[in-house]
């Protein structure tokens, strides 16, 4: 699935063309899933609850989402195999005022008998925070994208290059929500991390009636990495944002 130029754009098709970049799209379907799965909440991978994240107060955060790389197709930057796992911090903030935490496992075991089945710290009060009402696992659709119209770097591409009319038009197709993996992320107020070319997007929920997703009111989250701490594997590096309206 690739972004089809109208006949008004027609004309800037090359420039529009420079910015595509291949997105994997994530739907969510409310399904038991395997520990190292991709998926929405549950119980991440583990082989030990001694292994799950806490915060600087030792206390457990929340476990968002599991990505297995071998899921996603055509994203060169990311490595080939294993599983990426975003936590943050447990509180009515969605953590966005703490440090986060997004960790790599490049070997993982397909053996249910070595590994804990059942979040350790799934009570009621952790699910209260949680940004989606339901668990589930993670589907993706291939799709080639333009930039996001609402990226900073949108206006210095095409703002001066397009007529009133033609910029409003490809702002308004380039309005990039739904969840994803790679391509350009959407940000509901402003694009406050200023992400530009040199920048992947590890990974973007936004709202999904299936698994019930809401940032704050009818916001998202977005999960940005600089390409070369992405190609040195430096997930410390990763930066976290959450808006809604």
């Amino acid at each position: 699935m690739t972004y089809e130029i109208p006949e008004l754009l027609k004309k800037h098709e090359n420039l529009i063309q420079s910015t595509f970049r291949y997105s994997n799209e994530i739907h969510f379907k409310r399904e038991e899933t395997k520990p190292w799965d991709s998926k929405l909440g549950g119980c991440p991978y583990l082989k030990s609850s001694e292994d799950y994240p806490t915060d600087a107060d030792r206390n457990p955060m929340l476990f968002l989402a599991q990505i297995n790389l071998a899921d996603l197709e055509i994203i060169d930057e990311l490595p080939e195999k294993g599983l990426l796992q975003f936590f943050v911090a447990n509180d009515d903030l969605f953590g966005l005022e703490d440090p986060i935490h997004v960790n790599y496992i490049e070997d993982y075991e397909e053996n249910e008998e070595h590994l804990v089945k059942k979040h350790p710290y799934e009570n009621e009060e952790y699910k209260r925070n949680l940004p989606f009402s339901h668990s589930g696992k993670m589907y993706f659709t291939l799709r080639e994208m333009p930039m996001s119209s609402s990226l900073n770097l949108f206006g210095d591409i095409f703002m001066n290059k397009l007529s009133e009319v033609e910029y409003e038009k490809l702002s308004d197709d380039c309005y990039s929500c739904d969840s994803r993996i790679g391509g350009y992320p959407y940000f509901v107020q402003h694009d406050y991390i200023g992400f530009d070319e040199s920048d992947f997007l590890l990974l973007q929920l936004d709202i999904d009636e299936e698994c019930g997703i809401m940032f704050g009111d009818s916001g998202n989250c977005v999960f940005s990495i600089p390409k070369d701490a992405l190609k040195n594997r430096d997930f410390s590096k990763v930066v976290y944002d959450w808006q809604c309206c």
